[in-house]
């Protein structure tokens, strides 16, 4: 951010070396060294906190961006959380099935809408593919975002003008003489978007990307997300299965360098990091055919290694769940106030409280003091 507008040459820049994982499309890490020496008079400030993961996870996270052998900073400031865990599997079905069952697990003390707040993560998209038919026939919604198809056939046409008086002509001839409706929206959309202080270029292509990115004109189905590390950057959730966790997968087998092998690393700091509560993360001992190995960044990892839950047993009694009870809802209440308080569930109620809670039905104040906790619900 520079504010030489306001008489002064000021520049505020913010990022985070460990999330550096764009080389591949031009970006440098090594700028995050070299820029306060390029500009000079610079006040560098560190905030090494991390708020939203619990001090398991971060440990792990901390460990694997550690293999770098660049600085690592970051801390955890909650002080409770379950132990990270590591799942071997036979082979990529096996380990699709044992997710399913994992989130099942995930679910039956989850609350209310349990799979809003859970995503699998993955290095290439087609990882993807076998674990979404995996948990959708395990019965979990899979989240999928829809355009319908007549709007973007109308971005299409939009995108075919070139500059920003063809597609502002577009636009107004669209809105007077088409009998589509979806044309008429889409060409509101680009009266807005010429409306807005566009920088760079715009035409029909920047109006494409502008109005995907940012138009409510998708249909979206809630449910568990799946995302590569990439697309999952920015984003958070309570409980991430970190999928794929193999040599050739992670570090990915087309980094040779030392810098792209560093980068390998901090895609792997990025995933775990996405969790706040729960994290999982999973690997098979074969792949496509062939004998895969846990990924070396794994090495040392302070987790607990785990063999596959048992299967079935665990989600089956979870498929045949009523509709949301009481219960349910005060789970999900006690997830969302942990989340908004940077704690641990277990800091703000435990199960076994919400389960006295849900029986109880207190009606005042008084009557929800309990044993082991005192309860406040606001």
């Amino acid at each position: 951010m520079c504010s030489s507008d306001l008489g002064r040459e000021d520049i505020f820049v913010v990022g985070d070396p460990l999330q550096a994982i764009y080389g591949w499309n031009g970006a440098d890490r090594m700028l995050f060294d070299t820029l306060p020496d390029v500009i000079g008079r610079t006040t560098v400030l560190t905030l090494p906190n991390n708020y939203r993961c619990s001090p398991h996870i971060v440990a792990a996270a901390r460990h694997v961006a550690s293999q770098t052998k660049e600085p690592v900073h970051i801390r955890a400031t909650r002080t409770t959380g379950e132990p990270v865990r590591v799942v071997g599997f036979a082979d990529e079905e096996a380990e699709a099935k044992g997710i399913a069952d994992l989130l099942w697990n995930y679910a039956s003390t989850a609350g209310a809408h349990p799979w809003e707040s859970v995503a699998i993560l993955v290095r290439t998209n087609n990882q993807a593919t076998v674990i979404a038919q995996a948990i959708k026939s395990a019965g979990i919604p899979v989240k999928t975002t829809r355009q319908p198809a007549e709007i973007t056939a109308a971005i299409s046409l939009a995108a075919q003008n070139t500059s920003r008086h063809a597609l502002a002509a577009w636009a107004s001839d669209t809105i007077e003489e088409s009998l589509e409706d979806a044309e008429r929206t889409v060409a509101g959309l680009v009266k807005q978007f010429l409306s807005d202080d566009q920088s760079g270029v715009v035409d029909g292509r920047a109006f494409a990307a502008w109005v995907t990115a940012t138009a409510n004109t998708q249909t979206v189905t809630p449910g568990v997300e799946i995302l590569t590390f990439h697309g999952a950057k920015g984003r958070e959730w309570d409980f991430v299965v970190v999928a794929g966790a193999e040599s050739g997968l992670l570090p990915h087998s087309s980094a040779k360098t030392a810098q792209q092998k560093a980068e390998e690393t901090r895609l792997a700091y990025v995933a775990l990091t996405r969790a706040g509560h729960q994290l999982v993360v999973t690997w098979a001992r074969s792949r496509n055919g062939r004998t895969s190995t846990k990924s070396p960044l794994l090495d040392g990892l302070p987790v607990m290694d785990s063999s596959p839950t048992s299967t079935s047993a665990h989600h089956s009694s979870a498929q045949v769940r009523h509709e949301p009870s009481l219960l349910d809802d005060l789970v999900s209440w006690r997830l969302r106030h942990a989340r908004h308080m940077l704690q641990d569930p277990d800091e703000v109620c435990s199960l076994t409280d919400v389960r006295r809670l849900a029986e109880t039905k207190p009606t005042d104040r008084k009557s929800t003091r309990l044993n082991s906790s005192h309860i406040t619900i606001s």
